[in-house]
C-alpha cells in the first residue's frame, strides 16, 4: 500500500471537525468495533463526529464502551465521510445513498472502491486490525476504551481467532491492546459466548431445518422465526458460526429472508472454496471463506437459485481437479 494513501488519510482525520463514520447493515462486531474505535480516537481529538449504523446497535454489543455514540440516523452537518468494513455503498442502507464518500476502510477483498481516498487490506482478517495497525501512525493514541472496541472487532470477525485467514500478525496486534488493557476474556463472553433468550429459540427454530448433502449443509431464517422467537434484529444472530463449526461439510449457507421481500445469504467455506467469487455472482462480496449477499425474490424461490447455483459450483470445482 503507498505511503501517500496513509498521508492522505492522516491529514483528512487531522484536518476534519465533525466526522460522519458509518458501516454496513446488519453490522457485526467488527463493524461495530472499528466505528466506535475511530469514533472514540477522534473525539478524543477534539472533534465532533458522528457514528450511524441504520440498523442500530444489536443489544449484545451494548457492553462496549462508546457504544452509546452510535444512532441509526444522519443528524446534523459533517465535513468528511468515512465508511468501514463495508464493500459496496449500497450495503450502507438509506442513509448511505447519495453520500460522497471521502475515505473508504476495509478488508474485503471484493471492496468496489466507492471512495475517495480506498485503504483496502484484504490480507487483514478485520477492518478493527487495519485501524490497529494505523491509528497510531496517523496521529492518534489508542487507550483502554479504543483498545477493548479494535479487540472486539478483530474477536468476531475472526470467531476468537479460528478463521482461516488469521496470521501471526493479528495475534501480535491482539496482544499489543490487551498490553494497554483490553480485557479478552470479557469481550469474548460478550460477543462470542452469551446469546438472548430470543436467539436461542430463533438458533431453535432454524436449526430443526438444518439440511446436509454432499458436504453442504444448510437451513433458514423466516419472518415467522423471528416474530414467534420475539426477536427484533434483521440479522441472524451469529448463527453462521454454529453451521460453520458443523463437522464433515465443506460449505454451509444460512438463508435469511427480510422484510423487503429480499433474502440474504452467507456463506461459510473451507479451504479451498473460495465463497466469495460464488457471492459476487448474486450482486454480493466478501471474503473466500465467508461472503454474503441480498437477493429479491420470496424465500423459497431464492432457496432454490442459491441452492442450484452452489451445488454446481462445488461440482464443478471438483470435476476440475481444482
Amino acid at each position: 500500500m503507498s505511503p501517500d494513501i496513509h498521508t492522505a488519510i492522516a491529514s483528512r482525520l487531522q484536518s476534519c471537525q465533525k466526522p460522519l463514520i458509518l458501516s454496513h447493515i446488519r453490522p457485526d462486531g467488527d463493524a461495530i468495533g472499528s466505528i466506535i474505535a475511530l469514533g472514540l480516537a477522534l473525539k478524543n481529538a477534539g472533534k465532533e463526529p458522528q457514528l450511524v449504523l441504520e440498523d442500530g446497535l444489536p443489544s449484545k454489543y451494548r457492553f462496549i464502551q462508546g457504544s452509546d455514540m452510535v444512532t441509526s440516523k444522519i443528524k446534523g452537518e459533517y465535513d468528511l465521510v468515512i465508511t468501514l468494513d463495508c464493500s459496496d455503498q449500497n450495503r450502507l442502507g438509506d442513509q448511505g445513498k447519495g453520500l460522497k464518500v471521502d475515505i473508504n476502510i476495509d478488508h474485503h477483498i471484493t471492496n468496489e472502491k466507492f471512495g475517495e481516498l480506498n485503504l483496502i487490506e484484504p490480507d487483514f482478517p478485520a477492518t478493527a486490525e487495519i485501524l490497529t495497525e494505523n491509528l497510531p501512525a496517523w496521529g492518534f493514541k489508542i487507550d483502554l476504551e479504543i483498545a477493548n472496541a479494535l479487540l472486539m472487532g478483530i474477536l468476531t470477525d475472526t470467531i476468537g481467532f479460528r478463521t482461516s485467514n488469521v496470521r501471526p500478525e493479528t495475534l501480535m496486534r491482539s496482544a499489543r491492546l490487551m498490553e494497554i488493557g483490553a480485557n479478552l476474556a470479557e469481550i469474548y463472553l460478550h460477543s462470542l459466548v452469551n446469546q438472548s433468550f430470543p436467539a436461542s429459540l430463533l438458533w431453535g427454530k432454524a436449526l430443526s431445518r438444518l439440511v446436509k448433502e454432499n458436504g453442504l449443509v444448510w437451513t433458514m431464517i423466516t419472518l415467522d422465526d423471528r416474530k414467534e422467537a420475539k426477536y427484533s434484529g434483521r440479522d441472524d444472530a451469529d448463527l453462521t458460526n454454529i453451521l460453520s463449526s458443523i463437522e464433515d461439510n465443506d460449505m454451509a449457507i444460512l438463508f435469511n429472508e427480510q422484510n423487503d421481500g429480499k433474502v440474504k445469504i452467507s456463506w461459510r467455506s473451507n479451504p479451498p472454496y473460495d465463497v466469495s467469487w460464488v457471492a459476487k455472482q448474486f450482486g454480493g462480496g466478501g471474503h473466500p471463506p465467508a461472503s454474503g449477499a441480498e437477493v429479491e425474490g420470496s424465500l423459497e424461490e431464492v432457496v432454490k437459485k442459491i441452492l442450484k447455483f452452489t451445488k454446481q459450483y462445488m461440482k464443478d470445482f471438483h470435476s476440475k481437479g481444482e
